[in-house]
């Protein structure tokens, strides 16, 4: 449906409706990739938010649930558009339980990510849905003059996700602030006709590459009026000293 769906009325637009649901591959909503952590790094839990790492580089995984079973995995290395050479790496990945052993990376494309949702952005609908505010403010805590993302992909062919889940280990110290997230994608059809079905990961559950510190945070604005209202005080108190 490449061209769009004309208007239809009444009835007949429900009967269509209808028609296109039930020819559409269907994904279970709960479906999602997970991010683990494998020694050296540090073991992280994956609570359905973005895990922060200092370990660079990264030693990572990911499961697939409820859903295990066959998938084509692809890896996304997001390095912020504000480091020098963002647009220009070149790196390879090496997977563990993984169709391709090593991938080089590849550049998606020549304009970073920087509104929407990183789906749409690779060209393709997933579930769940990760928007470029899941990762973006937790990135600017480290590169605060980053306004998107570089996107690197990764294709590691078929892996078997259950007992022998995939895992990997990165070439190359990962800038800070960079995410590392990942899709994996199956074929669904339903007689001949079939159709590629994509899966996410689940509340941007992915890695933040971090430098061991903690984000630098703002002042509380009661602390800010205190703040203000001392330095007042000091400078009255100067004041009448010097009278």
């Amino acid at each position: 449906m490449g061209n769009g769906l004309r208007f239809l009325n009444g009835g007949s637009a429900a009967v269509f409706a209808s028609f296109v649901f039930f020819l559409a591959p269907q994904q279970a909503s709960a479906d999602a990739l997970h991010v683990f952590c494998t020694s050296p790094t540090p073991t992280c839990t994956d609570n359905g938010s973005i895990t922060p790492t200092s370990t660079n580089p990264p030693t990572f995984g990911f499961t697939k649930s409820p859903d295990t079973g066959s998938a084509t995995f692809y890896l996304e290395v997001l390095i912020p558009d504000n480091v020098i050479g963002a647009d220009t790496q070149s790196f390879s990945i090496t997977g563990t339980n993984t169709g391709n052993g090593s991938v080089l990376s590849s550049l998606f494309g020549s304009s970073a990510w920087s509104s929407g949702q990183l789906d749409a952005y690779l060209g393709i609908s997933a579930q769940p849905t990760n928007p470029i505010g899941a990762y973006l403010p937790l990135t600017q805590a480290y590169q605060p003059s980053a306004t998107g993302y570089f996107v690197y992909e990764f294709n590691f062919g078929a892996v078997n996700f259950g007992s022998n889940n995939p895992t990997f280990v990165t070439s190359f110290i990962v800038p800070i602030g960079s995410i590392v997230t990942a899709f994996s994608k199956t074929v669904v059809c339903n007689g001949n006709n079939c159709s590629d079905s994509w899966t996410a990961t689940a509340n941007s559950s992915s890695l933040l590459i971090t430098n061991g510190t903690p984000p630098p945070s703002l002042p509380e604005p009661a602390t800010l009026s205190l703040l203000g209202a001392g330095l007042i005080g000091m400078r009255f108190l100067k004041r009448k000293r010097a009278a």
